[in-house]
């Protein structure tokens, strides 16, 4: 009997044991389904930057736009700031090249939107007459006409189908083929554009010195400003 009832308890306690444990499965099933699911029952929120806001963009700073041409290297349309001058000019069309007359030019000046650059060329070189005799040879006092063959001459040429010329780009050579303008007027004319700048017009010509109303009206048909 002791051994019946022995068996009976335990049996009993299985049965305990087994009934608890499946209750207490369902109930997990039922309340906790993500368990069995291989979920987490609860759900972590991930926080997400917002997107950097947008900086304002820098505003450029206006620019003009001028034509570089003549004896530079890449020569073309180039933009530049309001305050630029001729110089920067030059270097943005990458320099001059080893011809450019780049003294005859105000490098100081500052260009204005649409003007035209034109780099000229140095010219050739004046003929300075006949060889000098060698050393020690008897000179002779040159006659009247053979002296005035012997002074150094320029070479005028006169502009091609009655084209004027500029008078803010013209070279020392170039003045002087204008009626009227000497190598003395030439040079004051170069001498004034470094000091003072471009001429706006041709009137400007009259605040150099030994230019006047009348020498102004008759060079005004060959000369021009751009």
């Amino acid at each position: 009997m002791d051994i019946l009832e022995s068996q009976h308890r335990k049996i009993i306690i299985i049965l305990v044991v087994v009934i608890l444990a499946g209750g207490g499965y369902w109930m997990l099933k039922h309340f906790h389904p993500a368990l069995f699911l291989g979920e987490p029952d609860f759900v972590v929120e991930t926080e997400h930057p917002l997107p950097p806001s947008a900086s304002p963009s820098t505003p450029q700073k206006p620019e003009i736009a001028v034509h570089v041409m003549g004896a530079v290297k890449s020569p073309g349309v180039y933009h530049l700031s309001t305050d630029a001058r001729v110089h920067e000019a030059i270097e943005k069309a990458g320099g001059q090249t080893d011809r450019a007359d780049i003294h005859s030019l105000n490098l100081a000046a500052k260009i204005r939107d649409g003007e035209q650059i034109y780099v000229p060329e140095i010219r050739e070189v004046p003929d300075m007459g006949q060889a000098a005799p060698p050393s020690g040879a008897a000179q002779e006092p040159p006659s009247r006409s053979s002296a005035a063959s012997a002074q150094p001459s320029i070479r005028r040429v006169a502009p091609p189908d009655g084209s004027r010329i500029n008078i803010n780009t013209a070279t020392f050579q170039e003045l002087q083929t204008v009626r009227g303008i000497g190598p003395t007027m030439a040079q004051r004319i170069i001498e004034y554009r470094q000091t003072a700048g471009r001429f706006a017009t041709v009137d400007d010509l009259t605040n150099i010195k030994g230019i006047g109303p009348k020498t102004l009206e008759k060079i005004r048909d060959s000369i021009t400003v751009y």
